[in-house]
């Protein structure tokens, strides 16, 4: 492992140390788990090693929960009943979707670019409905409210690391080497912008007066 993902792990468990001063908000708790689920998911894919493909089997089950809990953050944020109720039904849709493919078509020890890929487009679509849900103070910057950097964080992410993510299984069959090297690169930078701002959103629970 490179010091590129060393350095996003520490603002993982970063983010997740500061999500716990802050659990008297729904979505900061709801984020937490995330954060923790991100953080078993990492220790057990370290403890499998990474030098074979059989690692890739626990991010089948992981997009899956990540899916489920980023939806239910973003969900909550949303005052329309119609668009509550389908991002609600597309978890379910999604569960059994992404499981199905990798089980029956995509197989277990394949990388889920898929998977990952619709989960994106998806967590894309919400992150712009979310935008147009938040209303804040009038007498407010929208940079000191919460939701807009939990949206903002989710949206960066998944729109920097689709492209990577949908070809990888491409680019690990052209050149291994230099396929996971770039992929450590782009996502360990998604992530270092998805967890700075997931720390400024949680931040922003404990007072609207904080600013950039």
């Amino acid at each position: 492992m490179n010091g590129w993902v060393y350095a996003y792990y520490v603002l993982l468990v970063a983010c997740f140390i500061i999500s716990l001063f802050h659990l008297e908000h729904r979505e900061v708790k709801i984020l937490s788990v995330l954060l923790g689920v991100s953080i078993i998911t990492e220790v057990i894919v370290e403890l499998i090693g990474t030098e074979g493909l059989g690692f890739f089997i626990v991010y089948h089950f992981f997009v899956v929960l990540e899916y489920s809990l980023i939806t239910i953050i973003l969900r909550s944020g949303i005052r329309d009943y119609r668009w509550r109720l389908l991002m609600g039904v597309s978890i379910f849709v999604f569960c059994f979707v992404s499981l199905f493919y990798s089980f029956v078509l995509g197989g277990w020890h394949a990388f889920p670019g898929i998977n990952i890929t619709i989960e994106s487009f998806l967590v894309i679509c919400w992150c712009l409905l979310s935008f147009f849900s938040i209303t804040p103070d009038s007498e407010a910057s929208i940079f000191r409210h919460p939701v807009f950097w939990l949206t903002l964080a989710f949206f960066i992410y998944f729109a920097a690391s689709v492209s990577v993510n949908a070809f990888y299984n491409l680019l690990l069959e052209n050149d291994t080497t230099r396929a996971r090297h770039f992929f450590a690169v782009l996502n360990s930078l998604s992530n270092y912008l998805l967890y700075i701002m997931l720390i400024k959103g949680v931040v922003c629970f404990r007072s609207n007066r904080i600013s950039l």
